[in-house]
């Protein structure tokens, strides 16, 4: 299959999962379910963080640019989240938090077709599936409860995101396909460090406050269920 229809299909495939987690997001939801999902979400990352995406950051730029790069990366969004919260109305601000959110896994998504025969990528478009649904609830939920959109306004938001998903997936990958395997890899690093960040920072405590320890659960699953199809694929 071309390449540009297979990626096209993978990321299209992951962002189709914002579109039903946003559906959902508009939904009431108990509390104990949106916690097991959240966590399943954050689980979800972890995993393909550490057995996949940064193994393969790792194999090509070695362990000091990997480092680096890593922590840059969550630093970096870091200094994001905090520009947000102290220059944008909080309505404004989870719709550019949301989209921010995704880039860097799309992005990553791209990069891993570059890499490894598109191994990487393949995994990486499964695993964001499974994370991106409930990201879609938890993000749409907020922005009805907390930035005071209508259900629709919420869901067209979610839509547009999805769009985002399949262009930022081909960017990363005609845009960083040549260039140098150190860059390659500290690109990984760096959008794993990003995404980490933003998982210890919002899915995570989210579904722990809710959760009454159902999110332990939920991150045992989600955690496992990637290691399986990381191993499996």
């Amino acid at each position: 299959m071309d390449i540009f229809l297979t990626i096209f299909l993978y990321s299209s495939l992951s962002g189709l999962a914002i579109i039903i987690g946003g559906y959902l997001g508009t939904k009431k939801i108990p509390d104990k379910i949106f916690a097991f999902v959240l966590s399943f979400g954050s689980g979800v990352l972890i995993s393909v963080l550490a057995y996949t995406l940064m193994h393969e950051a790792y194999r090509h730029s070695g362990p000091i640019f990997t480092s680096v790069a890593f922590m840059v990366g969550g630093l970096v969004f870091y200094a994001i989240e905090e520009l947000l919260i102290k220059k944008f109305t909080p309505g404004l601000g989870l719709i550019l938090g949301t989209a921010l959110d995704d880039l860097p896994e799309a992005l990553s998504m791209g990069i891993g077709f570059a890499s490894n025969t598109g191994r990487l990528g393949m995994v990486l478009a499964l695993s964001i599936f499974l994370h991106n649904i409930p990201e879609g609830i938890s993000s749409t939920a907020e922005m009805i409860k907390e930035g005071n959109f209508s259900s629709k306004s919420a869901m067209t938001l979610a839509i547009l995101l999805a769009l985002l998903e399949p262009f930022a997936a081909l960017t990363g990958y005609y845009l960083l396909r040549n260039i140098g395997e150190t860059w390659l890899g500290m690109i990984m690093a760096f959008s794993g460090g990003s995404i980490l960040f933003m998982t210890g920072t919002d899915m995570i405590p989210k579904a722990h406050k809710i959760g009454d320890k159902i999110d332990n659960i939920g991150l045992l699953t989600g955690f496992l269920a990637a290691f399986l199809l990381s191993r499996l694929m």
